[in-house]
């Protein structure tokens, strides 16, 4: 799909070859020929896949450096924002869940119902751009910009990613709390619940041991899900509101300078880390529930 475009790489230096006044054609044609761009399409293909396996991920025309390279210097950004905005999510949104169904109708239950479904249905974008106009610009409490100087373990660098991750966050710490709360109250109408109430157990353990037990399963595979999903297409988009250098980034530079291995080598990247996800989420099942084996 990204061949289809009516352009080539070597197209981009066009206008500075004309500029300096060479011969543009046959600097591309060479340029073409070397990195194999004057091939067949299937040909191409056939030779990126075989290159693909001896590491060779192909050559960034827009930063002049291997593929390789460039994903290493740039997957670790993409990394921290998905990691922290995931546990921000899963951790706030299953306890708000779990206290929301314990007190079913109360104030608490309705407050947290009602900023859920806000959660879910605001783009994050649009809650990335906002928080910059109101709390960088308007209020001073963070850079208008993203400093890679910091080091990532640094409180600067956590501090600089506190508006990134709520971006993120937010939509998926909503979708946990409505989820949450619908399996915890499904579960809670359960006669084992009844079962374990009549023999005296004491509440905290009927609902942390028995009732959260039974209904974090199907919680593991949303919360999955949305690692593999939400949150790489999610953490691209964030990372372009707030100037971070990820995967998203590069790829959304590359997309513009018609950059195609970098375009294909980050789609090929988030594919696989999906699968991967999956796998896990799969495996994990076997441990968490004991009805379930695979042979």
């Amino acid at each position: 799909l990204v061949r289809i475009g009516p352009t080539s790489p070597a197209d981009k230096y066009l206008a500075n070859l004309a500029a300096r006044g060479q011969d543009a054609a046959q600097v591309i044609a060479a340029i073409e020929a070397r990195h194999g761009l004057d091939k067949p399409i299937y040909e191409q293909y056939f030779n990126y896949v075989v290159n693909l396996f001896r590491g060779d991920w192909g050559w960034s025309f827009s930063t002049s450096m291997p593929v390789m390279d460039l994903i290493q210097t740039h997957w670790i950004y993409s990394f921290q924002l998905i990691l922290l905005s995931s546990i921000f999510a899963a951790f706030l949104g299953i306890l708000i869940g779990i206290y929301s169904a314990v007190k079913q109708y109360s104030k608490t239950d309705y407050i947290a119902t009602f900023f859920s479904f806000i959660g879910i249905s605001i783009p994050n974008f649009w809650l990335g751009v906002m928080l910059i106009l109101l709390f960088s610009v308007q209020f001073g409490l963070f850079k208008t910009y993203y400093d890679t100087g910091l080091p990532l373990l640094s409180l600067g660098n956590l501090k600089q990613l506190i508006l990134p991750v709520i971006t993120l966050g937010t939509g998926m710490l909503a979708g946990y709390t409505r989820y949450t709360r619908s399996a915890m109250l499904d579960n809670l109408r359960k006669e084992f619940v009844k079962t374990a109430r009549a023999k005296g157990l004491p509440e905290r353990t009927v609902i942390g041991k028995h009732v959260f037990r039974n209904a974090v399963l199907p919680l593991i595979t949303i919360i999955m899900f949305d690692l593999g999903s939400i949150a790489f297409g999610g953490a691209y988009l964030t990372e372009i509101i707030f100037g971070i250098p990820g995967l998203g980034q590069i790829s959304f530079n590359a997309i513009f300078a018609d950059d195609y291995a970098v375009v294909v080598t980050v789609t090929l990247i988030s594919a696989f880390l999906i699968l991967m996800v999956n796998l896990i989420t799969d495996i994990t099942y076997t441990y968490l529930d004991p009805r379930i084996r695979y042979d």
